[in-house]
């Protein structure tokens, strides 16, 4: 933990609870690299500097280093000097907003990575990324996106959340909808190569597209979850607005969205990012990498702790549990290591507990 001075935090700190977002961010600008050549990478709140000046060491990156708070800029460019990276690193001390309307498609990636929503950076640095480029997102407000405090999400996000043993990829999946929605106002569009929802944070990666019809093919991966509380019952449906629903065991069914429901990451940019992960060393990295790579495209998933509670039986271990769905797709998830995705019906994955 940092040092504190009268109570408070220094306004400048290494955080290493953040160091998988800086692996995960490393491996990916490596194989935007490794498929596309030069990369150039705007780490707009930069902060102590950490991960621009790995980028730049580790994935060969053309690194511009911003923040706003002088004391960063000072942290910065001590870390740089001790790196050795002082001359191989851009450093100003800019307004991010500012800063993104100064260098209009300059940068193939920029990196979003602030203390809480993203949402104030979204605009500029969607009209200002190359088209084609990526942006990098970490949106660390994670109660609201889950469903604590749904008034603050919906100021933030214009979106509804929902508190459940799934609410992590709703919230991821709040969080990418978000982008595509901000994107569309200007005719651009979003890919989603790769997200993670990991400690308190969630992380997605979008490349950005062009054009008026792609932007409207992108908003109609919008649309709403259903929940079932009695039951643990879900389902979701694409549309501009949500519809009311039943559920089968009679309770009327909680709505959350609009949220994203095209996919959270491509199996081959994720199998790429995988390779790359294996170079940087970490076995965290590679283990999400894994899980990741292999996880179904299904949106959202089931606990089974919370299932086998639900129906009053003992928890089998996961394996049983995914060979007695072996008639349909099915999948563990990142976002839980007791939880499946599958597209078995929920009387099949109950079924599968027993």
């Amino acid at each position: 933990m940092p040092e504190r001075r009268g109570g408070r935090r220094p306004p400048v700190f290494f955080n290493p609870r953040m160091k998988l977002n800086r692996d995960v961010t490393c491996a990916v600008v490596r194989a935007v690299r490794e498929s596309e050549g030069e990369v150039g990478f705007l780490d707009l709140l930069a902060g102590s500097g950490a991960k621009g000046l790995r980028v730049a060491r580790e994935a060969g990156a053309r690194v511009h280093l911003n923040d706003a708070s002088s004391e960063a800029v000072a942290a910065i460019r001590e870390n740089a000097r001790r790196n050795r990276m002082a001359t191989k690193v851009t450093i100003t001390g800019k307004n991010a907003n500012l800063l993104l309307q100064e260098v209009h498609r300059d940068f193939e990636f920029i990196d979003i990575d602030p203390f809480g929503t993203p949402v104030p950076f979204l605009d500029n640095a969607l009209m200002s990324v190359k088209t084609g480029g990526y942006l990098g997102v970490t949106a660390t407000d994670t109660a609201p996106l889950c469903g604590v405090y749904p008034k603050s999400c919906y100021r933030k996000y214009g979106a509804i959340p929902l508190r459940s043993e799934f609410c992590h990829e709703v919230g991821l999946r709040i969080l990418v909808g978000y982008v595509a929605r901000a994107a569309a106002r200007y005719a651009r569009s979003i890919r989603c190569v790769l997200s993670h929802s990991s400690d308190h944070y969630f992380r997605a990666f979008v490349r950005v597209g062009n054009g008026k019809e792609r932007a409207k093919a992108c908003l109609e991966k919008l649309g709403y979850v259903y929940y079932c509380r009695r039951c643990l019952a879900h389902s979701h449906e694409r549309g501009f607005f949500p519809s009311r629903r039943t559920c089968r065991c009679g309770r009327r069914m909680e709505t959350a969205g609009p949220l994203w429901l095209g996919g959270i990451k491509e199996a081959g940019f994720a199998r790429a990012v995988l390779r790359e992960a294996e170079y940087i060393g970490s076995r965290r990295l590679v283990r999400l990498m894994e899980t990741i790579a292999g996880e179904l495209a299904e949106p959202f998933y089931y606990d089974t702790h919370r299932l086998a509670k639900l129906e009053g039986v003992e928890v089998r271990s996961m394996e049983e549990i995914i060979r007695a769905l072996s008639g349909y797709r099915v999948s563990r998830t990142h976002f839980n290591p007791v939880a499946i995705k599958t597209d078995a019906p929920l009387e099949a994955v109950k079924r599968a507990l027993i």
